[in-house]
Order: structure tokens, then sequence, then C-alpha cells
């Protein structure tokens, strides 16, 4: 049987964890470990928090054997799978009460990363998940960065706003595969819809690279507990701004340990440069959607009021 998580589950999953498999899913800001019984995520399920998260228990016997947990992208029309505890059949079944939710709440995206290697691959491809990107790894030595990489006397990097977002839409627009596009929004608003935002702001933070005319990078900067990642967006022949990114993502994380870089598969100039600066590449990852059947609303006609 599967059903959502009820406060009646907790004591089990705290006082059991062994019993369950270990998390699969990966979270978008690295490897950190994500758990749906930690304080964060138990203030996601039951505040009213703009990113909400779900939760489903496969029930064998009143037992709790599988799990599957995720949470919105920051946009109710996306969801991004983050805990992924099951075996087999289980997660077969779980992925499709995942997908069943989304439609019926509107959900036109759902998004979900494992290891390249994972066993759950071949469930999630049953599912209905398609691959659609491959991101490797690195976890950074920040002392061989900060030695090796010059400052930038050209351009100024600031936190991004809001106003940002033109200008941001037009360089992934130019950097980014068509076949990533495709799946991660082809118009500036699934764009935005798929974009994912954290509950919690001061676990993410965005900058951008350029003058006031024009943006030529972005950085993402995650920190989870003890642990950092970071994401980078430039166009791969501007080597300059790649270099200033990186150089001031470690330094925004200077105070984590240790500290991560995902990188696209399509960015070959950063994988280069992180492999020249010693950089270790310890996981490879599969990112892979599903989009989902959302009823559409007919036209219909309305009386019209004075």
């Amino acid at each position: 049987m599967i059903r959502s998580l009820n406060p009646i589950d907790l004591l089990p999953l705290l006082l059991s964890p062994g019993t369950l498999p270990p998390n699969q899913g990966i979270a978008y800001g690295g490897l950190s470990e994500r758990s749906p019984t930690s304080p964060e995520a138990l203030l996601e399920h039951w505040l009213p928090l703009k990113t909400r998260r779900h939760t489903w228990v496969f029930l064998e016997r009143g037992r709790i054997v599988g799990l599957v947990s995720l949470r919105n992208c920051g946009h109710p029309a996306a969801w991004q799978i983050d805990c992924l505890q099951s075996d087999g059949e289980q997660c077969l079944a779980l992925l499709d009460r995942v997908s069943a939710a989304a439609s019926s709440g509107h959900v036109r995206k759902l998004f979900l990363r494992l290891l390249s290697d994972s066993p759950l691959i071949h469930q999630a491809r049953r599912s209905g998940f398609s691959p659609y990107k491959a991101d490797y790894v690195y976890r950074i030595t920040p002392d061989s960065v900060q030695a090796a990489l010059p400052d930038s006397q050209r351009y100024a990097l600031r936190p991004a706003s809001k106003g940002d977002d033109y200008r941001l839409f037009g360089l992934y627009t130019a950097v980014v595969p068509a076949p990533v596009r495709t799946a991660e929004g082809m118009t500036l608003t699934e764009w935005r819809e798929t974009r994912d935002r954290p509950a919690w702001p001061e676990q993410h933070r965005e900058f951008v690279l350029g003058t006031r005319e024009t943006i030529v990078g972005w950085l993402a900067v995650n920190s989870f507990r003890g642990s950092g990642c970071f994401c980078i967006l430039c166009h791969d022949s501007d080597g300059e701004s790649l270099e200033l990114l990186l150089k001031c993502a470690v330094r925004s994380l200077r105070t984590k340990s240790p500290i991560f870089c995902v990188a696209c598969a399509f960015q070959e100039r950063l994988l280069t440069l992180l492999e020249d600066l010693g950089s270790d590449r310890i996981a490879e990852c599969f990112s892979l959607i599903k989009e989902t059947t959302v009823k559409a609303t007919e036209p219909r006609f309305m009386p019209i009021r004075a």
C-alpha cells in the first residue's frame, strides 16, 4: 500500500533508519544527503511555505519499506524528486504514484537525478522518465583554485535580481544545447518554472557577472550544513569569465568543507579547467524528466454581468 507521509510515521523512520534502502535521489545542490525527517524537510511538509514538500511511503505488513519525497522547484508546475529509497517494483509503484499526483495537481514536469550506475534508472525509465543531461561532480581543492586563477579587471560580480531574468534567459539560450532546453524550458515562462529555488534562502545564492548592460556569466551557490556546492554558466569560449566565476565560487564557500562543483557534460572548457586544477571527479549523474499529462480546461460561454 502507498499513502502520504503522516506524523505517526516519523517515529519508526527516526528509530529504524537502516530498514529502508539508501537514498538514491540526488538534489540539484550536489551530493548532500537529503532526508524527509530532517528539520528542514519537516517544516516544508507542514508549514505553508512557497516551496512545498510531498512524501509517500510504501507499506508492507504495516512496515515502511519504501519512500519517495519531492519538492516543487519554487513553482507548482515543476517538481524535483530528491529522495528515493526503494528497490525494484516498489520503486516503479512509488514513481507511478508521484506521476498520478502530479497530473491531478496540474504539474507539468517531474525531474529526477540519479547516479549513472544507479539500479533505479531502469525502473525510472519504465515509469516514463527519460534522461536528457549528464552531469559530473568534482571535489574542489580551494587552495589550488585561489593560487592558479587571476582576478578579472573587465567584469564585476554582483548578486542576481529579478530584473536580470531576461538577460539571464538570453545567456541560457545561447549556452545550453537545444535538447537540454527542450526539457528544462524553451520559453522564458518555462525556464522560470523549472529553475530550482530552495525554500531556505540562506542555502541558495545567485550571482551574475558582467556590466550594467550585459551579463556574461551566472553563478549559483548552495550550502547544506557543512558542505557547499556551486554551478556555473557562461560562454565556453570566454575563459576569463569562467576563471573568475570559479574563483568567486570558492571564495563564497571558503567556510565549507567539502566543496563540490557540478559541471554539465556540454561545458567542455569548465571540465578541462577543473581537471587542470587537480579537482577530483567523484561522480557522474543523469538528469531525467517526465512530462505529465495535465487536463486541459476547455473554453465555455459565461453570462455577462452588468
